[in-house]
């Protein structure tokens, strides 16, 4: 922004610090009086598809107004139209005379009850796309706008789509994080993520459940890692701790998938009388926490194959899935199978 005021100055520090939209929103109001004098000033945030507001709010008006606003004369304001359509910082004064302003049905049904004379949108552009307008207006005998402040209005809205953008990502990209964090400890999937680059390591719900009830003898985690890479490497089977591991060089991290629940001592004694002795031996390695391909392998089987027992086994147990198999299997007070 122009001008020799160090309060500018300021005042940009202070937008840049802002931690979330609303809080920008805040800040403007609480600082635009270094930029601007006796000014009412609106922040709207619109879909940068179709420029239909998604909120608004303002300083300086009363509520009144902005419900006015919105339900008479948003649509139908020139003023507001023209910024959007042209980019531009747009003025009212410079599109019509006073009188012809105040002959206006916006400004009769809306603006005339706080005497405007003087509006501004200054839009605010982002990936070529408006999604906001910084609106200023006066009223009375200072309504009109010099052109200095023209030009303080559009280095601001410049700074503030500098601003905006970034937290906009940073509000999409939190939100991810969110929704991916709150996908991986619902799952139930023990999973573990190593992270070299920062030295971190998150383990979900499932995963700290299956390293809690590790007895203390038991091999640490990254022992387990080491264990399970060095058996198959030789070839050997290997039914430990970690299941598997997936590397990710780009990301300098890797990810360990646990065996879960799999502290089955015994199977029950009626399984043997409801499954063929080959769909016992799959259900003896599903509750080790081998996956098909692994069941596979040490059965000398085909995948296909060993899916087909899973499915026979699901019919007869009248489950619906692995997980509901190995509740059965570790609960030591089912004695018969479900109907």
């Amino acid at each position: 922004m122009t001008g020799q005021g160090g309060g500018k100055l300021l005042f940009a520090a202070e937008l840049s610090r802002a931690s979330s939209v609303d809080d920008l929103t805040q800040r403007l109001y609480a600082g635009i009086d270094c930029v601007f004098d006796r000014v009412a000033v609106g922040f709207d945030l619109l879909d940068p598809e179709t420029h239909r507001l998604r909120q608004t709010s303002a300083r300086g008006v009363s509520d009144f107004f902005l419900a006015r606003y919105d339900q008479v004369a948003r649509e139908a304001d020139p003023v507001l139209n023209y910024a959007i359509a042209s980019q531009k910082v747009a003025y009212n004064l410079s599109m019509f005379s006073e009188a012809e302003w105040r002959d206006l049905p916006v400004y009769r049904e809306v603006f005339s009850l706080h005497r405007m004379v003087g509006l501004v949108y200054a839009p605010v552009v982002v990936a070529g796309k408006v999604v906001a307008t910084l609106n200023l207006s006066r009223g009375g005998e200072s309504g009109a706008f010099a052109a200095s402040e023209m030009q303080s209005a559009k280095e601001l809205s410049q700074l503030l789509g500098s601003l905006l953008e970034s937290l906009l990502v940073r509000e999409r990209l939190e939100r991810e994080h969110r929704l991916f964090q709150n996908t991986l400890e619902s799952t139930r999937e023990a999973v573990v993520i190593s992270d070299l680059r920062n030295v971190r390591r998150y383990a979900n719900r499932a995963a700290r459940e299956v390293l809690d009830r590790q007895p203390p003898e038991a091999p640490h985690l990254d022992e387990a890692i080491i264990e399970m890479r060095e058996r198959k490497r030789s070839g050997d089977g290997f039914s430990g701790l970690v299941q598997r591991v997936v590397e990710m060089p780009e990301d300098d991290a890797f990810v360990a998938f646990l065996r879960g629940e799999t502290r089955v001592s015994e199977l029950p004694k009626w399984l043997p009388q409801t499954l063929t002795p080959r769909e016992t031996e799959v259900v003896e390695l599903v509750v080790t926490g081998l996956r098909d391909a692994e069941i596979s392998e040490r059965l000398h089987l085909s995948v296909h194959t060993v899916k087909g027992y899973l499915r026979e086994v699901y019919r007869k147990l009248g489950i619906r899935s692995r997980v509901e198999l190995v509740r059965m299997m570790i609960d030591a007070e089912i004695e018969t199978p479900l109907d």
